[in-house]
């Protein structure tokens, strides 16, 4: 059987390329269950199935054949990208199952009814949301990278992370890609280090899973990044709560995604192993495949941990208090924001982490209260949170988050969730919370000041759950 390239129209006549890859040692008359593999945004559908970084040739191998497609508005697809919409993309998926139903190759359920799971990153993590949500076809997903809320991704606490708002635009406007005008608009505000309008803002809300993971009635496994600073594991762990107790479901955190691991990532294909592991039980339906525990991580030292479920039990916390003053100054900070991790500052106000008394396990989000006074201009400034492991330099899993201050003159107090984390920690580690003027991850300072804070943090520990052996 031999792989093939088609055009599929969806329901407006947008015409959406399409590859097909049939499964490895099918005999004519033979059918198996179909994978669809979904592109990263601004990204055509794969089609070298040997590509050493490639998701065709391991789902091939394991007897699914494979499609993969150019979205809406990317590649050599038809029509503007909305950004995993319900009405477009999710129609755009619909039409592909259609399509696939008639497929010589295909497994049916059913008359018009494949036997069709989905698997992909980051857009085409969101998708498979999407169309799981609105087909009730699809039968199995394994989102990764994903996001639940665009906003919140992409402006937390309205603050613009602009290193990743002004990649995404300029991937997504690359060659002769197509976007809605909102997308075009909010990029706009991207490149002026502004947060977009309302409507903009509210159209990219409606533009997300959050609202339609009350529908997915299907096996889901969630594959979140450590060290992804464009969609944190928060934005994962919504996406678990959401479906928890109402599907078959697992989730996954890896040392990777959209930002660079600079831990060990312990073995290179858990996660293939995992999906693999997940498409047979709940796809190819083999009853005794198992999937493993309910929630596995893996932290800095390259250790996989599973548990039943999220989150993990608790075994104490970490307290650490400190105070200093911040200058704030644009010139200080007005470097070009980039999608690269956070980096240790060597100008920031720090408090050190008291060590465990014993070997432990930070999988959580720490919680800082912050107690300020000072004067800027303008007052409405952001300064940044971040935990530094100093014996290695690097921030830990590279999330920073924004806090913004009202720096009017009178003492204010405000409290925030750090990112959650996966970090072990013995009684020789050395952490410290360290608050700047700036990140490498969001817009410039703006602000010209001083600001006098008063830290409380407060770092969870967990029971790290048992030790799972390498692949």
């Amino acid at each position: 059987m031999a792989a093939r390239t088609t055009k599929v129209a969806s329901f407006d006549g947008t015409q959406i390329v399409t590859h097909f890859f049939p499964a490895a040692g099918l005999r004519a008359g033979g059918r198996a269950p179909t994978v669809l593999d979904g592109p990263g945004w601004g990204q055509p559908g794969e089609t070298d199935p040997a590509a050493a970084t490639g998701s065709i040739a391991p789902l091939v191998a394991a007897g699914y054949n494979v499609v993969t497609w150019d979205p809406r508005g990317f590649g050599g697809s038809g029509g503007a990208a909305h950004t995993d919409y319900a009405p477009f993309e999710g129609r755009d998926v619909a039409a592909l199952v259609a399509w696939l139903a008639r497929q010589p190759e295909t497994q049916l359920d059913a008359t018009g009814d494949p036997r069709v799971g989905m698997v992909g990153g980051s857009y085409g993590g969101g998708i498979q949301f999407i169309a799981a949500a609105s087909d009730p076809r699809v039968d199995a997903i394994v989102p990764s990278i994903a996001w639940n809320s665009l906003p919140d991704s992409l402006y937390p606490d309205g603050v613009n992370k602009a290193g990743w708002a002004g990649l995404l635009c300029q991937i997504g406007q690359s060659g002769k890609n197509r976007l809605d005008t909102h997308v075009v608009d909010s990029c706009r505000a991207a490149t002026a280090f502004g947060v977009p309008p309302a409507d903009v803002m509210d159209w990219y809300a409606d533009h997300g899973p959050a609202a339609l993971l009350g529908k997915i009635r299907v096996p889901t496994l969630i594959i979140q990044g450590t060290v992804d600073t464009l969609f944190p594991l928060a934005q994962g762990i919504r996406n678990y709560q959401a479906l928890r107790g109402r599907v078959p479901l697992k989730m996954v955190w890896f040392c990777g995604g959209h930002g660079e691991c600079l831990t060990n990532p312990g073995p290179a294909d858990h996660t293939e192993q995992l999906t693999i592991s997940w498409l047979d039980r709940y796809l190819r339906q083999r009853q005794g495949t198992a999937t493993g525990p309910g929630f596995e991580y893996v932290d800095d030292t390259g250790t996989w941990y599973g548990a039943d479920s999220y989150p993990l039990a608790a075994a104490g916390s970490l307290a650490a208090t400190g105070q200093g003053v911040l200058t704030l100054d644009p010139s200080m900070t007005s470097g070009s924001p980039t999608a690269a991790a956070p980096a240790a500052a060597g100008t920031a106000v720090e408090v050190a982490v008291p060590p465990p008394s014993a070997a432990g396990a930070i999988v959580g989000a720490p919680k800082l209260t912050v107690a300020y006074q000072g004067t800027a201009d303008p007052a409405g400034a952001v300064v940044y949170a971040q935990l530094v492991d100093t014996d290695r330099h690097v921030v830990v899993d590279n999330q920073a988050v924004p806090v913004k201050l009202d720096l009017d003159g009178q003492r204010h107090s405000v409290s925030v969730d750090l990112a959650t984390v996966a970090w072990h920690v013995t009684p020789g580690s050395h952490l410290v919370l360290q608050v700047v003027a700036g990140s490498a991850l969001f817009a410039p300072q703006n602000s010209r000041g001083s600001v006098s804070l008063s830290l409380s943090l407060t770092v969870p520990l967990a029971k790290a759950g048992t030790p799972i052996p390498a692949s």
